[in-house]
């Protein structure tokens, strides 16, 4: 085709677009930009001269936020066409590379009075200053000593009467915020969002899986938590090399998947005190997160981890498993336009998540992942009888599997159990093991084909594994604190058991039996009656719910929010109607001189209902 034929689009309002375009940025991709810039210049420095370095200077009296890099500096007319959108310095450009714009427009919404960029190149020093006046962005012009104005200043002399080595190559970016006062090393976005004093490392942490080679990231006084001193930033491969894990293995699928399971042990069990965390400057937090070239997306921790981490195969023991899911690099996904997220190439572009690849982790778990599981549940007593009851309902309501289908985007919606092979290649701890999981995730050109997927379509949906929770650690580790039961998709429904109505009901029931000899027996069965006419009660609804999917009459997203807590929560609540079967079944235990349960089952009903 002949180019020349086509006019160019023009900007009619440069202005405009240029705002636009930066006041869309999600800020917390300031330091991502920032400091993989950092990382690429300093990766092209002489080997054992590759340093990042976060420091604070004095800007006017108030601390700024620096970051310094080795590497290629940029001499006057290299440094003004780097401020212009699109534009990039020996860097190729491409839209799973470099974009020309990530540090300038994720950093100008919080730093409008400016950022000053500084480079030494060949012995001299040059600094341009980017900021937003009267609504424009641009380059602040500033007078010379001779009167003139100018966009790019030479600071040479400043910079050497600073301190700065001219020796080498260089470069500079100082944030100095929206406000003068504003100290952008502790508070790098004015209080929206506010921010603790480890805010750095963590963003470090959650976003680097690894760094270049022989580059070392410095993160000096003011810019950690631990005081005076400075500190290196490692990365997790890099500290769980050093030993700073209880254990570790990597596990890689047919698919090229690479699953990284951490072990953090608790700190009295560690042999040296839990040396993840020692000296280190962000406490180690256990999470599950997407590792894509060398970055993390979709990080969970804390609380969001523990509440998915059964969709994992790793109901308990969360706060003390990792689990990094690694991409290979010819996957088909794509940074989304600012970084943040991972959006799947074809189809509707949806986020890649990390919940899509549930399956995948619970199937390749190494026995040893499954051991600690087994010794951080609580002790359970068997529900098999309840389980019965809800598996005859499953069966009778012919409640069947959700046949795996391909989604627009042309990946799949499988069940795991179905997927091949698994190489480990680390530790050799063999294959995973333990029940198989049941829910249907995002795997990448996983499915079951032909047979496979007609005898998927012919199982029946099992009845949910039952999962007591009796602590309020446990309870609130899986937020169900005033709430009765939580369901996942891989057939586990965790229980409430210190849910109010189990209470309610047995109060109801030792009141009918005040008068029995034997009161503590009494009150024990009372106990178990409620508990067991919760469970069910909660079991029910969620086999019901489940049944809505084969007639089709509820789309995905009504069912979920069928099996959604407070849904379930509320048939927790309704105990007036398994009274009578409760008092039926106590009636038989304390009533022993009824002639005939089956005969009397009325009479007796009756009887107890008015007491």
């Amino acid at each position: 085709m002949d180019t020349s034929s086509i006019t160019p689009i023009q900007i009619d309002d440069t202005d405009f677009l240029v705002a636009t375009t930066i006041e869309r940025c999600p800020r917390i991709m300031m330091i991502r930009e920032l400091t993989k810039n950092a990382l690429e210049a300093a990766s092209q420095a002489e080997e054992g001269h590759r340093q990042a370095i976060f420091r604070v200077i004095n800007f006017g009296g108030t601390p700024k936020l620096a970051i310094w890099n080795t590497g290629p500096g940029m001499d006057a007319s290299e440094l003004y066409r780097m401020c212009d959108l699109a534009a990039s310095i020996r860097k190729e450009k491409g839209l799973d590379a470099n974009f020309g714009m990530g540090a300038k427009v994720a950093s100008l919404p919080s730093n409008k009075l400016g950022i000053i960029y500084r480079s030494c190149k060949s012995g001299e020093v040059n600094e341009v200053l980017l900021c937003q006046r009267d609504g424009r962005y641009g380059r602040l012009r500033r007078q010379l000593d001779d009167g003139e104005f100018a966009e790019v200043v030479n600071v040479t002399h400043q910079a050497r009467e600073e301190g700065y080595d001219l020796g080498e190559d260089w470069t500079e970016v100082r944030l100095l915020g929206n406000e003068h006062e504003q100290d952008t090393a502790r508070d790098p976005y004015n209080g929206d969002p506010t921010l603790d004093a480890q805010w750095l490392a963590t963003y470090l942490y959650h976003r680097f899986y690894r760094l270049p080679d022989g580059v070392r990231v410095v993160l000096q006084t003011g810019t950690h938590k631990l005081g005076e001193g400075t500190r290196v930033f490692e990365p997790l491969p890099r500290r769980a090399a050093a030993g700073a894990f209880g254990r570790t293995e990597t596990v890689e699928t047919p698919v090229g998947i690479k699953i990284h399971y951490y072990y953090d042990p608790p700190y009295e069990k560690s042999p040296s005190h839990n040396r993840s965390i020692s000296g280190a400057i962000q406490s180690a937090l256990s999470l599950v997160a997407i590792v894509y070239k060398d970055e993390l997306y979709d990080v969970k921790t804390g609380r969001a981890w523990a509440i998915n981490a059964p969709l994992f195969g790793i109901p308990f023991g969360s706060k003390h498993i990792s689990v990094h899911i690694e991409l290979p690099d010819n996957a088909s996904v794509l940074p989304d336009g600012y970084r943040q997220f991972l959006r799947y190439r074809s189809g509707e572009q949806e986020t890649v998540q990390v919940t899509h690849f549930g399956d995948v982790v619970a199937q390749h778990r190494p026995q040893w992942v499954v051991d600690l599981i087994r010794s951080f549940a609580p002790e359970s007593t068997s529900n098999d009888e309840i389980r019965d009851e809800l598996q005859k309902l499953l069966n009778d309501l012919r409640v069947r599997r959700v046949l795996p289908r391909a989604t627009p985007t042309g990946v799949r919606l499988v069940d795991s159990s179905y997927g091949a092979g698994t190489q480990v290649t680390r530790e050799g701890e063999g294959s995973a093991s333990g029940s198989k999981p049941k829910t249907k995730h995002v795997d990448l050109n996983l499915a079951p084909q032909g047979a496979k997927a007609a005898d998927l379509w012919k199982d029946r949906e099992r009845a949910p594994d039952l999962v007591l929770l009796r602590t309020a650690e446990e309870i609130d580790e899986k937020q169900l604190r005033s709430r009765a039961g939580r369901y996942y998709e891989n057939g586990q429904l965790f229980l409430n058991m210190l849910y109010p109505s189990i209470d309610e009901m047995r109060e109801t029931l030792e009141a009918s039996y005040a008068t029995v000899a034997d009161v503590d027996a009494m009150r024990e069965a009372a106990l178990q009656q409620a508990e067991k006419s919760m469970i069910l009660r909660v079991g029910r609804a969620v086999v019901f719910a489940l049944a809505k999917q084969l007639n089709k009459e509820w789309d995905a997203d009504a069912v979920k929010h069928a099996l959604a807590p407070e849904c379930l929560s509320l048939a927790a609540d309704d105990f007036y109607d398994s009274l009578q079967p409760a008092r039926r079944s106590m009636g038989r235990l304390f009533r022993p001189n009824r002639q005939n349960d089956e005969t009397n089952g009325t009479e007796d009903e009756l009887s107890l209902a008015t007491v």
